[in-house]
């Protein structure tokens, strides 16, 4: 599995975006409440319903030595690959020198090795993030759900995280950007 490095960028929403959705006056808000919990609680939660990275990130993942050429990255939405260490026979990593491939498709994002896969463990770090002019319905679904929690807060807040939205309409919003199950 794949884990987050770190954020790159702005967050994927602004105050004022989710003002206009509320239809509320940006200086009627909340803005830590609505920059700190809600955005974040609402990018985190697409995240995890999705399996693609909503926010541009770079993310770390490692690949056993069964994972051929060609093989999906775990995260969706992947851009570009950063680096790729090939595990030694000393337990050290060292750069992996040789030719690379990401093939990103709707859902997923593929890494190639024209030249061979390099053998042994591999630990491969990527930037993804999705592209929400390309899929604008990921845009409105984060927007709806912030408005949802911003009316009703005492359904969905819970301390400083959010609960689960319902899922029945919003889900289709996300549904072409969604990694398929692997197992």
């Amino acid at each position: 599995m794949a884990r987050r490095i770190e954020y790159f960028g702005e967050p994927v929403l602004t105050l004022a975006q989710v003002a206009f959705q509320c239809r509320v006056e940006p200086e009627d808000m909340e803005p830590s409440l609505i920059e700190q919990i809600i955005i974040p609680g609402v990018t985190t939660q697409c995240e995890s319903k999705t399996g693609a990275s909503i926010r541009g990130a770079v993310y770390e993942e490692e690949w056993p030595t069964g994972f051929a050429s060609g093989h999906a990255l775990d995260i969706g939405q992947a851009t570009e690959v950063v680096s790729v260490d090939v595990r030694q026979p000393d337990g050290s990593w060292a750069a992996h020198t040789g030719s690379i491939e990401l093939r990103q498709d709707q859902r997923e994002s593929f890494l190639s090795f024209p030249s061979g896969r390099p053998s042994g463990s591999l630990r491969i770090r990527y930037k993804a993030g999705v592209d929400l002019d390309l899929h604008p319905g990921v845009r409105n679904w984060l927007l709806m759900a912030a408005a949802t929690i911003y009316r009703h807060p005492e359904m969905f807040l819970v301390g400083q995280a959010l609960a689960e939205l319902p899922s029945a309409f919003l889900d289709h919003l996300v549904a072409e950007i969604t990694v398929p199950p692997r197992f």
